[in-house]
């Protein structure tokens, strides 16, 4: 049956709206987070012909108003003693008692105004809700049902509705399905006694990174090192980053050099919140940078999370052109600039609340939190994959109960997908330090994203051991586009890459005056979280200096160039060609496997077709030459893969 709902009759209510994840005060004081604050529904009908309750009420209203919740309850008892019929009155205090976290009560109140009055249609609506809080999702489900039964429903509580139908269902299913779920407070060296939350971690899992709000409400980050199996105790990150505004929601670069934060009512900002950018320069940090203004709007941007490979940037925003109030978008960093940002579209973005955004090393698996999707209720914690041709899945509710009826939001995980770590305020934990902590949680099986290593090193002059500050690039070999990019330390050269385990991959450290380093990282078939620690001495460029290249290919037995060699002949006709003096010797090697007559003749024909093809690009032959060794040069022992696969080379000498 369908009813039709009379808006004419009005008084001024206030919606119901369930915080269960930061305390009320963190929700009006934390800018950079992930919430909202009621907002006020029209009711029809339910006002009384007694003046006296009527006065009673009005003052119950002006308590309710300043929070005074004790006190609105005692004006509404007071009131429904002089009218037992006050609908509104009920109504109000069925709202106190949501406030108060009474369900009960409140389910008894909504029940009683149904029975006066079976066409009070919001009572329906707040049924549905306060059932649903209260895990009793078939009644929940009934509830909705019965309120979407009427027309000219206001449009924002009937996409609610509609979307709890189909939450009620999945939230009954989930808790009968419940996932491995054990939280471990990560401990006194990260927490405290005051509020820790939006944790950010670097790829090899030793720094954390996280904000910190203190009993006066400030909030400023802190950075706290994994030693000893435990995390250190924090220290705060202080000036230029923390400063006597608030920061908070920070995302920082896999090799812990860069940090991307937001940052509400500063007077740089655009819109109330914007997103800024910092640096280690050595060992100190710099001035924040304030990102870009096609970045950065006069609306609020927040929660910023950084690719592994440093050129894509997650975020939240309310901006225009969204499919709700908050929406996830992206920018890209393409030719030393920041693209204009891009809605991550329909498949993530719903018409409610999409945000803190977490995108993964595996740079494909993008958790994030959302009250749009069908889940346990308030917001919960999905998963979503980008497939090869840009688009992105169906998300998937991480399941109960990871996701319960409150806010669950602000989670990351670590870069070997075994770990997620988030912030609570549940005080279940007998680890429970303070207000809000941060926990940690093994991932089950089904929502651990995919595999992603490192390789860290340092970038030192050969002969001096003087660390060098460059740019050390990760290539895709088959599609020859760049797959990441890091800054060795100006103060140490030290640097830190992420590998993706879905490709094959060349790695390349080129200084001017040096000859350029290159490695290989064949990874495609046996994708793997173990990480490469190379060290990086780069040889200046001089008679008898040599460079092994890794990144050059050929099929087994066979000496045609693989196109995955482009990257690597490219880079070394550019130093042929920059260094335009260079007479080099082009030298091939083989392993021990087979005959070593074949081995010479192939290692030779090899070498000659690196020949062949930079005298194709221009290089003049009296500057070349060309010479096979077989095994005889080995660079390492043939007695395991890795080392026949380092004896397996094409070698450059300068002559």
């Amino acid at each position: 049956m369908e009813h039709t709902i009379n808006t004419n009759k009005v008084i001024k209510p206030v919606q119901n709206k369930f915080e269960g994840f930061f305390p009320i005060i963190l929700l009006v004081l934390f800018s950079a987070g992930c919430f909202v604050n009621s907002i006020a529904q029209p009711l029809p009908d339910g006002i009384s012909k007694n003046k006296k309750a009527v006065e009673l009420f009005n003052k119950a209203m002006g308590q309710y108003d300043l929070l005074e919740y004790a006190n609105a309850l005692d004006l509404l008892k007071s009131a429904l003693n002089k009218d037992p019929e006050f609908i509104s009155a009920l109504d109000l205090m069925g709202q106190v008692f949501i406030k108060g976290e009474n369900l009960p009560a409140a389910e008894n109140i909504y029940l009683r105004i149904v029975k006066l009055n079976p066409d009070y249609w919001v009572s329906y609506f707040e049924l549905g809700e306060i059932t649903f809080n209260m895990m009793k999702f078939d009644s929940a489900f009934n509830w909705y049902t019965k309120y979407l039964t009427y027309t000219g429903l206001p449009e924002n509580r009937k996409l609610t509705a509609e979307k709890q139908l189909k939450s009620s269902r999945f939230a009954a299913q989930a808790v009968k399905n419940p996932v491995p779920f054990k939280p471990v407070n990560l401990g006194r060296g990260v927490n405290s006694q005051v509020s820790e939350y939006f944790p950010t971690l670097t790829a090899d899992e030793q720094t954390m990174f996280f904000t910190v709000m203190d009993g006066r409400f400030q909030e400023d980050f802190y950075v706290s090192k994994f030693e000893n199996g435990s995390w250190q105790e924090a220290m705060n990150l202080g000036p230029p980053i923390n400063t006597p505004e608030n920061e908070g929601a920070s995302t920082t670069s896999a090799d812990g050099q860069y940090l991307f934060f937001t940052m509400c009512q500063n007077p740089q900002n655009i819109g109330s919140c914007d997103l800024w950018l910092t640096f280690l320069k050595g060992d100190k940090w710099q001035p924040p940078i304030h990102m870009p203004d096609n970045v950065n709007t006069k609306y609020k941007e927040t929660q910023p999370s950084l690719s592994a490979d440093g050129k894509t940037l997650y975020f939240a925003s309310n901006r225009p052109g969204g499919h709700g109030d908050m929406d996830i978008w992206k920018t890209t960093f393409e030719e030393n600039h920041w693209t204009n940002p891009v809605n991550l579209g329909p498949n993530v973005n719903t018409p409610f609340d999409d945000e803190c955004p977490f995108i993964h090393h595996d740079g494909v698996s993008l958790y994030f939190a959302s009250d749009g999707w069908p889940g346990m209720g308030g917001r919960d914690l999905f998963l979503t994959r980008q497939t090869k041709d840009g688009n992105w899945e169906t998300p998937v509710n991480l399941g109960y109960p990871i996701n319960t009826t409150g806010h669950e939001e602000g989670l990351i995980i670590n870069r070997s997908g075994t770990k997620g770590y988030f912030s609570s305020d549940k005080k279940t934990n007998p680890d429970h330090k303070g207000r809000v902590d941060i926990y940690s949680f093994d991932l089950p099986d089904n929502i651990k994203p995919g595999k992603a290593s490192y390789v860290s090193g340092k970038v030192y002059d050969a002969e001096t051991n003087q660390p060098i500050q460059t740019l050390v690039e990760l290539t895709d070999l088959e599609s020859s586009t760049l797959a990441g990019f890091c800054k060795s330390n100006q103060k140490t050269g030290n640097f830190l890459i992420v590998i993706p385990g879905n490709k094959n991959y060349g790695m390349h450290v080129n200084v001017e005056g040096y000859m350029f380093f290159s490695e290989n990282f064949a990874i495609k078939e046996s994708p793997s979280t173990n990480p490469h620690h190379i060290d990086v001495p780069l040889k200046k460029i001089r008679k008898g200096s040599t460079m092994a290249l890794y990144n050059i290919f050929f099929e087994v037995n066979k000496f045609d160039l693989k196109p995955e060699s482009d990257t690597e002949l490219e880079k070394l006709l550019k130093l042929i060609t920059v260094n335009n003096k260079l007479q080099i010797e082009i030298g091939g090697h083989t392993d021990n496997s087979g005959n070593e007559a074949s081995n010479l003749t192939l290692s030779k024909n090899r070498a000659k077709a690196v020949y062949d093809w930079l005298i194709a690009k221009g290089i003049p032959a009296g500057r070349l030459s060309y010479k096979g060794y077989g095994s005889s040069v080995p660079a390492a022992e043939n007695d395991t893969d890795e080392g026949k696969r380092k004896n397996r080379r094409t070698e450059i000498k300068i002559l």
